[in-house]
């Protein structure tokens, strides 16, 4: 048996992953976290997913000519944007409430299963003792055809996942 293992003494904190974006959801999803999973030594994950930007172009007749992606430089503006929001809405607080983080900001697909893979794929590899996440209410029809990333979690993660309703 190992010294680590004889005393007790873990050589890695918990981790709590949690999935943000810009709805106010996020917030609750973050206070929730800290107040009812977070102890002292744990890291806080926040995973924020940028779906890639495309645009549609249409010939003269509303044929479809293909798909364009954005600009290296707007690439690099919703970037900042993404790191901005981040900081500005959890770093700050997590700073003054002394806890360990760390932010990983993704461009992923934009549908809920590529989504929701990678939030499973990283609690995996964090080996997170929860996902914490949010549920949109997007309403039954949207819901039947396009699933959510919550729904594709709860099926798929081999870690828990915790979703709260904040809709």
């Amino acid at each position: 048996m190992s010294e680590a293992a004889a005393t007790g003494h873990r050589d890695h904190h918990r981790k709590i992953l949690l999935t943000v974006d810009e709805s106010p959801s996020s917030d609750k999803v973050f206070q929730y976290a800290v107040k009812n999973f977070y102890r002292a030594g744990d890291v806080l994950h926040i995973l924020h997913v940028i779906a890639p930007s495309k645009t549609l172009v249409v010939t003269p007749d509303m044929g479809l000519d293909g798909m364009v992606e954005d600009d290296e430089a707007t690439t690099r503006q919703v970037e900042q944007h993404a790191r901005e929001f981040i900081r500005e809405r959890f770093e700050k607080l997590l700073e003054s409430l002394k806890i360990s983080y760390e932010v990983d900001i993704v461009r992923g697909s934009v549908d809920s299963s590529s989504i929701g893979a990678l939030v499973c794929q990283l609690a995996e590899q964090l080996e997170a003792v929860v996902v914490v996440m949010a549920k949109h209410s997007h309403g039954p029809i949207k819901e039947l055809f396009a699933g959510s990333v919550a729904n594709y979690a709860c099926h798929h993660c081999k870690q828990p996942v915790l979703v709260l309703h904040c809709d």
